[in-house]
């Protein structure tokens, strides 16, 4: 298994347009993020990279949304991710739309979504699986310099570990994708229809939904009530 932390350079995409099918991979996300967005409710909303604040979460009752990155035309907070300049315990919901497949250090990404987020917090995120054909790109050396497949790619079973560990309860999955995402490439729906029935672990893309829980440090005291005496028919009272 490969390290988390790495030193390799890492050029993550500024728009959808620049992935081989972005255009349906963002249509996609979209969707989902439609259905999901109604339950997130609360204040602040923050979106991680500049793929993240490309879409939409106008479905949600959260009115104040933000985009914080290194880069972009649509990133409105100028910051690294693994040092974000929010306060703790501060935001309602954090999208990562393909974030992790971009960052050197998804591990301290994050603890820092972790530290900024409320109790029972809710915490986007989509990725590319590497045990697809996607993954399966990153083999041949002429396509590793070449998007996605410059990705990192956590697989869906890594990134539930890391998520656990810090306290997230995943409470909803989903994959799909069933392509290779090279040009010319096309999604025929019988062949989304028949991975996600039958071999959604291969599937390009994958998303899910999870929400931070917090269990108390220190267990109250068991209360011990008083018994009250009982009182026996014919027993002489003291």
């Amino acid at each position: 298994m490969k390290p988390a932390l790495t030193q390799r350079q890492l050029v993550p995409p500024l728009s959808w347009l620049e992935l081989p099918m972005g255009d349906w991979l963002a249509a996609e996300i979209q969707e989902r993020l439609d259905l999901w967005c109604p339950l997130l409710f609360g204040y602040h909303l923050l979106k991680l990279g500049a793929l993240s604040g490309r879409l939409s979460c106008n479905g949600s009752a959260i009115r104040h949304q933000s985009c914080v990155g290194t880069e972009g035309d649509n990133v409105g907070i100028l910051a690294e991710l693994t040092a974000l300049p929010i306060r703790d315990l501060s935001i309602d919901a954090c999208l990562l739309a393909h974030t992790l497949d971009y960052v050197a250090d998804p591990h301290q990404v994050l603890r820092e979504v972790e530290r900024v987020l409320t109790a029972d917090g809710w915490l986007l995120i989509s990725g590319f699986n590497p045990h697809s054909l996607v993954g399966l790109g990153r083999l041949l050396p002429k396509l590793r310099q070449q998007q996605p497949w410059h990705a990192r790619m956590f697989s869906p079973e890594r990134l539930r570990d890391w998520l656990e560990l810090l306290g997230f309860e995943v409470i909803h999955f989903e994959a799909f994708g069933f392509s290779s995402f090279s040009s010319g490439c096309r999604i025929h729906w019988w062949r989304e229809n028949l991975g996600r029935d039958y071999c959604s672990y291969f599937a390009s893309v994958y998303m899910l939904a999870a929400r931070k829980r917090t269990v108390p440090l220190t267990l109250e005291p068991e209360r011990r009530w008083a018994r009250k005496p009982q009182i026996v028919p014919g027993m002489a009272r003291i």
